[in-house]
């Protein structure tokens, strides 16, 4: 019976999470073709109050364009929030997972969230340590506003990824690997080595 019980609940919640995903879908297909393009995208992000260059909404939709139509279709925008959602990595590109996950919290529409939502979502992702040093930072104590915008948003979630998986160096280290004894080659195409 326990186990019959928690199976409807998480296929409830399953279910509850596709039409969320669906209505956001649905809500950035301004022109009802069945197909996210960049001016979709652009005027949507518009209406976040989160400006864009042409270029970065390119970029964005070329990272989920499986069959480089210039288009995010429902199935590459499904298999995007899936993958990302599930990511373990952090190597999945994030941009339009952002800007999904919002929206599909935005639940009347009017460009904000429920900051209370989010923090719940942020400690389950991030741990509470990394969120609320920039929560702090961000929302006034004073402000009596719980909703949070979508700039807020994709910034708690940068420095929280950021702070939880660090800069990947170790201290005093740089990016390029240095090997000693080879001070002497200046050739950066290493045609020395062929």
């Amino acid at each position: 019976e326990r186990q019959r019980r928690e199976r409807e609940r998480r296929e409830f919640k399953e279910a509850q999470e596709l039409e969320s995903l669906r209505r956001a879908f649905k809500r950035m297909d301004k022109k009802g073709d069945g197909k996210l393009d960049v001016e979709e995208l652009q005027e949507e992000l518009d209406f976040l109050k989160y400006k864009v260059k042409r270029q970065e909404a390119e970029l964005i939709i070329w990272e989920i364009d499986d069959d480089a139509d210039g288009c995010v279709d429902w199935e590459e925008f499904r298999t995007m929030f899936y993958r990302i959602r599930d990511d373990t990595t952090g190597c999945e590109p994030r941009k339009l997972f952002n800007v999904v996950e919002f929206l599909m919290h935005d639940k009347n529409y009017n460009g904000l969230v429920d900051l209370d939502e989010c923090v719940t979502l942020f400690y389950q992702r991030y741990g509470r340590e990394a969120v609320d040093e920039k929560l702090s930072e961000l929302v006034n104590s004073d402000d009596n506003d719980k909703n949070i915008s979508f700039a807020k948003f994709v910034e708690i979630q940068r420095h929280a990824a950021k702070r939880q998986s660090g800069s990947g160096l170790k201290p005093g280290a740089t990016m390029v690997p240095q090997v000693k004894g080879m001070a002497y080659v200046v050739d950066p195409t290493l045609s020395h080595l062929l």
